[in-house]
């Protein structure tokens, strides 16, 4: 049975571009149907006292929540999961790609480029040397067509294609999802299970 998670998403307790209230994420992720959520802030990424919290005032004991970041390149922006929370205040907004990337990869993080074919945030040409362990092809910020080219340009690279919902509103959350061939029970899994290529695109 496929472990669904969707690994990219924010709240306005981090991102000011988000209008998702916090308390509200795990409720609406169990309507959908997820196993595991993954907040993905921009250059900020939630401790696990305070996903804990979250879990805990939500009334979902044992729903998975876990934290990533969302990094913004000179060209494109790239989802790190697995980075130390202590390590985030490292990666400076701005850096070529693939600095954060080599970064990210220094502590063994894995790097999956987000939204790579977006319109007027799409990466150049360097994206086919980058450490990726994957493309997300669709999201609710991606256009039928650039999901179509997102999912050509994952063929052409020979890399693995994940779906998330990037939500920045709450009914978006759970719209895209991934599934995981192994259980999850941290971000520890999860960053494994990517790196292995253990996962498939799937949309609730």
């Amino acid at each position: 049975m496929a472990f669904l998670v969707d690994m990219h998403m924010h709240t306005t307790r981090y991102s000011r571009c988000s209008r998702i209230d916090a308390s509200k994420l795990i409720g609406r992720a169990v309507q959908a149907g997820l196993d595991a959520i993954v907040i993905t802030e921009h250059h900020h990424q939630w401790s696990k006292e305070e996903t804990e919290a979250l879990v805990a005032e939500s009334g979902h004991p044992g729903f998975l929540v876990m934290a990533a970041f969302e990094y913004t390149s000179s060209m494109g922006d790239i989802l790190m999961y697995g980075v130390p929370d202590e390590a985030v205040k490292d990666f400076t907004p701005g850096w070529a790609p693939e600095k954060a990337a080599k970064l990210a990869q220094r502590y063994g993080a894995a790097c999956v480029a987000a939204h790579p074919t977006r319109s007027g945030m799409s990466f150049d040409e360097r994206i086919a040397t980058l450490p990726l362990a994957a493309l997300e092809v669709a999201s609710v910020n991606l256009q039928p067509h650039e999901q179509r080219m997102a999912r050509k340009l994952a063929e052409n690279l020979k890399k693995p294609m994940v779906a998330c919902s990037d939500a920045h509103d709450l009914p978006n959350v759970g719209a895209f999802a991934t599934a995981f061939d192994d259980l999850i029970l941290g971000i520890r899994d999860l960053q494994a299970a990517l790196l292995g290529g253990r996962f498939q695109p799937a949309r609730l």
